[in-house]
């Protein structure tokens, strides 16, 4: 059971918006499984409704995970909440913005908002994922979370090498991720593309634990020029969207007693 389980989410990752239908032999291949494990396991996601069986034996996400992604909303959506913040940050530095959350040991990126600089940086897509060792919002969600988790992290798969400034030796990454810790920011100094620099703070739930992380992506021209003041708005930002958020879980937490309260 444990192993089966242990499949669905590779299983999962392989539908995207460029790739949004695969065959039984294309997850087999995927996933290096025999054609005949592949098969059962699709079959158990479309019993479940996270997958659709179409015409033809190809396969598509399910209505499940619309309803599943409607829970975790109203759960309290962080792109929601912290929306007017990172709007405020971008309009007032003029680059590219993102928010960002640790996903199965990766960046989710869940929002950006496109700089008006002429030269500027599109950043990354919306749902998109990028490995955590190399970004700034990683290294931010990375350095708040348990020393046990960020080795088995770190040991789970090895940290490529994107750019010739991608930290790749998980010991020097420890040692990075103890200094982010202490200055309440990270940086990626061109660690995942070529040139482009960023800088990240985490945005914090009412019990202070680190949830998500804001970052801001500038022209390597540009960035050490305006370091202090990318660093002192980022920080702000996150501030911000850390108090927007306690508020909104605070919130939904008295709601959800209102309604468990006998009548």
């Amino acid at each position: 059971m444990l192993q089966t389980v242990q499949k669905i989410g590779p299983v999962l990752d392989l539908f995207t918006a460029d790739r949004p239908e695969w065959g039984v032999s294309e997850v087999a291949e995927g996933i290096g499984v025999p054609r005949s494990s592949a098969h059962a396991l699709l079959s158990s996601l479309v019993e479940t409704g996270l997958l659709q069986c179409r015409s033809r034996g190809r396969y598509r996400l399910g209505w499940r995970v619309v309803e599943l992604s409607e829970t975790l909303r109203a759960s309290v959506d962080v792109r929601s909440v912290v929306a007017p913040a990172l709007a405020s940050l971008s309009a007032a530095l003029g680059e590219t913005v993102h928010l960002g959350v640790l996903d199965r040991h990766q960046v989710l990126y869940l929002d950006k908002i496109v700089g008006n600089h002429q030269v500027n940086v599109t950043g990354a897509r919306v749902g998109s994922h990028l490995d955590a060792h190399c970004s700034a919002l990683g290294k931010i969600l990375l350095a708040h979370r348990e020393s046990g988790e960020v080795l088995r992290i770190l040991e789970s798969r090895p940290c490529r090498r994107l750019t010739e400034s991608t930290i790749t030796d998980p010991n020097l990454l420890l040692d990075d991720l103890r200094l982010v810790r202490a200055a309440g920011h990270a940086v990626d100094h061109a660690e995942a593309v070529p040139d482009v620099h960023c800088l990240a703070a985490p945005v914090r739930d009412d019990l202070g634990s680190v949830v998500a992380a804001i970052s801001v992506t500038v022209p390597a021209g540009r960035f050490e020029k305006r370091r202090i003041e990318l660093r002192e708005a980022v920080i702000a930002a996150a501030r911000n969207a850390s108090s927007r958020f306690a508020g909104a879980s605070v919130q939904t937490s008295d709601v959800a007693e209102q309604d468990l309260a006998p009548a």
